[in-house]
């Protein structure tokens, strides 16, 4: 488990590397609502938080000898920026589906962008493989503390921007975001409810939340969200804990919300960054007039799914 403490000090740590991101009123989605955009941060994803505080966290010692990591694209980018700052060496191990957005921004930093695999699963075993054998520092998008913790300083800022917030919405995929999300808020204002919202496509969590079966769909616009949960992820007791409920929203609500955040709020936000605000779009999630902040995690949408969504009706 993570505590606050571990989540000011991330804070700390990264003060000066990274600005707060902005808190926006989304009034066409209802009263009192709100978007955390975490798709204006560096690298265009909440992931440079953890990927940055993770990184930074390693002793000399691991960064000589390089670290690996594994994702379909955000956290692949965040850990490339991250080791570019501190002149560590990276391969990132990524599957074949990932957008050449995605692979472009990992070359950018002058990390190894290793295309390995089908899914992320297969990806991971691969990263998990070489970390063993070639004595390289796993970081993982988020089984690991301190990729929590930095992923946490999300939860930190709403607090601070938004005081009489009453519930803040995640997305959800291995659990890092909304695990440290959930430990900042709870710890700070226990009576906030905290919602994490699952594509279909990607039921990982929901899945344990509710003891069901639902299949991993790996063709989807929210690919960011893809994967089966580590066993034994320290991110399922601490959102077991802390979080209040897990919803599923369904590949065309996605589809929907990624036009409706580009035609009404004016922000390009890929297909898993949008699932919190498609849970309240189409009224997964009540629109009641409590103060809401709605967690979009990224917008590094490839421009031909990007250029598919739009031209549906």
């Amino acid at each position: 488990m993570i505590t606050l403490g571990d989540i000011i000090r991330a804070q700390h740590r990264l003060k000066g590397l990274l600005q707060p991101t902005p808190l926006e009123a989304a009034p066409d989605l209802g009263e009192n609502i709100y978007l955390k955009l975490e798709n204006t941060n560096k690298t265009h994803s909440f992931k440079i938080r953890g990927a940055l505080n993770a990184v930074l966290s390693l002793d000399d010692v691991a960064r000589q000898k390089g670290i690996v990591a594994a994702s379909s694209g955000n956290h692949a980018q965040a850990v490339a920026y991250a080791s570019h700052l501190t002149d560590t060496k990276a391969q990132i191990l990524m599957p074949k589906h990932t957008p050449q957005k995605k692979v472009n921004g990992v070359k950018r930093y002058n990390a190894e962008a290793i295309l390995f695999g089908d899914t992320y699963d297969e990806a991971e075993a691969e990263g998990l493989r070489r970390g063993r054998e070639d004595g390289l520092t796993w970081v993982s998008p988020y089984n690991d503390p301190h990729v929590i913790a930095g992923a946490g300083t999300i939860g930190a800022e709403i607090i601070e921007q938004l005081p009489d917030v009453e519930r803040v919405v995640v997305c959800v995929s291995g659990g890092g975001l909304i695990a440290g999300v959930a430990t900042a808020i709870k710890e700070l204002k226990p009576d906030v409810e905290v919602i994490g919202v699952n594509a279909e496509s990607a039921p990982a969590m929901y899945n344990v939340f509710y003891e069901s079966h639902k299949p991993q769909v790996w063709e989807t616009l929210a690919e960011a969200l893809s994967g089966e949960i580590e066993n034994g992820s320290i991110t399922v007791p601490i959102s077991q804990k802390y979080v209040d409920d897990i919803v599923l929203v369904s590949e065309a609500q996605i589809a929907n919300t990624m036009r409706w955040m580009i035609n009404v709020q004016g922000w390009v936000v890929e297909g898993g960054g949008t699932v919190g605000v498609a849970s309240l779009l189409h009224d997964i999630l009540p629109r009641d007039g409590r103060v809401t902040a709605v967690v979009v995690s990224g917008g590094n949408v490839d421009g031909k799914a990007l250029r598919d969504v739009l031209s549906q009706t």
